[in-house]
């Protein structure tokens, strides 16, 4: 058995007014059982110390960026804030890298109303504004509080997880030979090959899910435009994530279920309703028995929907599953 590896995050930020946004992403990065690292364990400003942080992000599998509104410290030479080069070298060592940004309405209007003027940039505005536009070229989540930066993390650490070239640590105890898994690799492969074909043949025996073939239960949810409400920018942008990477041009209980299908197995969604999930499509996906309401830990995937979702991902990896719009 492969032991489960643990990615170590680089968490890049200005510090004195995104210490509670901090703090989040050290406890999303800890709850999903990875190693955070960060800046605030070194002095700003020291050229040897910008050294030892360089060789932390080569050490580290995940670039994670928090940007608030404040630019930071400026390093003499380069003029650029130690967060602006720290991006770019990360950028320059094509580290697998994602972005939370401040929604500007909220930073102009909660944040220096709770924290104070502080937390805006006054000596480098021009600098900033320039360094986030470069930033949202990228794929980024916006947020508005601790809580979406913490979702934004579990469900893109989630995915990066599943990458086979993110190297990551196991435990020393848990080390095996990489000979051995290259052969059950290679062999896992072709007894997966083989797999499908037999699949592909069997045509009146498939496997049902919620007693429907796997083939009906997407055309059931793929026929089923999500309900109109209001969501937050944050789970808007991870629904249509889900369209884009279906080919999708609308989207329906098919890609809600695809992009909080981690967040529904971790029964996060309960404590996180204030951040205007889409609770009527979850309640939808309730009427069909693809989800049920725990007691406890909020809406929870079925076993049968756990499964019709492993049959989604080997699907969409093998290229069978065509835009719903052709």
């Amino acid at each position: 058995m492969i032991p489960r590896k643990k990615l170590q995050v680089f968490v890049s930020s200005t510090y004195e007014d995104l210490k509670d946004e901090r703090q989040a992403a050290v406890e999303a990065i800890l709850s999903a059982r990875h190693i955070p690292a960060g800046m605030e364990l070194f002095a700003a400003g020291d050229k040897s110390q910008m050294e030892v942080i360089k060789r932390w992000i080569d050490e580290s599998d995940v670039f994670l960026l928090i940007l608030g509104g404040r630019y930071g410290s400026i390093e003499p030479t380069s003029g650029k804030s130690y967060i602006q080069l720290e991006y770019e070298y990360a950028q320059e060592r094509r580290k697998p890298f994602f972005a939370v940004v401040v929604d500007e309405d909220y930073l102009k209007k909660e944040k220096v109303k709770e924290h104070g003027a502080d937390v805006l940039e006054t000596d480098n505005p021009q600098q900033l504004k320039a360094f986030r536009a470069e930033v949202l070229t990228k794929i980024v989540r916006l947020w508005r509080n601790p809580l979406e930066i913490k979702l934004a993390i579990h469900e893109t650490l989630a995915d990066f997880s599943r990458r086979d070239e993110l190297i990551g640590w196991i435990p020393g105890d848990q080390a095996v030979n990489s000979g051995a898994v290259a052969e059950e690799i290679a062999r896992l492969a072709k007894e997966n090959a083989t797999l499908r074909d037999r699949l592909l043949k069997t045509e009146g025996e498939r496997t049902t899910y919620h007693g429907l073939t796997f083939e009906k239960m997407c055309q059931l949810l793929r026929g089923e435009e999500s309900p109109t409400e209001s969501l937050s920018e944050l789970a808007s942008g991870l629904i249509a994530s889900s369209v884009q990477l279906f080919n999708d041009s609308t989207a329906t209980l098919f890609h809600v279920l695809w992009a909080f299908q981690d967040a529904l197995a971790s029964g996060i969604l309960i404590s996180a309703q204030e951040m205007r999930l889409p609770m009527q499509a979850f309640n939808r996906l309730r009427t069909f028995g693809v989800v049920v309401l725990h007691p406890t830990a909020g809406y929870c995937l079925t076993d049968d929907t756990r499964q019709f979702l492993l049959r989604v991902r080997f699907e969409l990896k093998h290229g069978s599953i065509a835009p719903r719009n052709q």
